[in-house]
């Protein structure tokens, strides 16, 4: 399953609340400390071609492994690796973290995660716009075009603990998500839809000032 690198809009979008601590049914796990990340692969050329963009995104970068119902979804085209290169954003608000990283209108797809003390929790975030194509569960009655799912199993290895705004966090998270449903567009049917990723991340810690102005 391929999709084209060319109309990937490597997007960021802030996928959790502005609030501090874990609340409601998140599922929080303990991260753990590794310092064999591979980050080699990670370069902001494969994202953007203008130089100044690549320099600005040289500390904001992921390498985004996506399988949809057990398939690994490629970017094809030129690109003969098995991910998408991709933009994160991370900030810090009040005592808790806040990263995401996600890929455009081609996938609708973005992950995000909370990092409190020494725990974290994940979160994907699916999109399709205006098309109201997405179900949490199959007896549901209504769609939607915009749906947060929550893991049945997530791990996140970080090289150390992340703390001051301008470090710079290094990790990999690994993920299943709960299974939901999607219309075909021209079917009509309801498809199941199971998403695995893998992350791996080097992304700078701002403010959350910085994204006010």
């Amino acid at each position: 399953m391929k999709i084209f690198f060319n109309r990937v809009l490597s997007i960021c979008i802030v996928l959790l609340p502005f609030t501090g601590r874990g609340q409601g049914n998140e599922k929080w796990n303990k991260y753990i400390f590794s310092h064999a990340i591979d980050v080699t692969n990670l370069n902001s050329k494969k994202l953007f071609r203008d130089k100044t963009k690549s320099a600005s995104l040289e500390n904001n970068i992921t390498n985004f492994y996506l399988y949809k119902n057990g398939i690994l979804v490629q970017p094809g085209g030129k690109w003969d690796h098995e991910f998408f290169a991709a933009g994160c954003l991370c900030f810090k608000f009040d005592d808790t973290l806040l990263f995401s990283s996600g890929l455009g209108r081609s996938a609708g797809v973005g992950i995000g995660l909370k990092i409190y003390e020494n725990k974290f929790s994940s979160s994907l975030h699916v999109n399709a716009g205006n098309a109201l194509v997405f179900k949490s569960n199959l007896a549901d009655k209504v769609n939607e075009d915009d749906l947060t799912i929550e893991p049945i199993y997530q791990s996140l290895k970080l090289t150390q603990k992340p703390t001051d705004i301008n470090e710079i966090m290094i990790g990999e998270l690994n993920a299943t998500f709960r299974a939901f449903y999607q219309k075909g567009s021209k079917s009509g049917r309801e498809y199941i839809r199971r998403y695995r990723v893998r992350l791996i991340f080097k992304c700078k810690i701002t403010s959350i000032d910085a994204f006010r102005k």
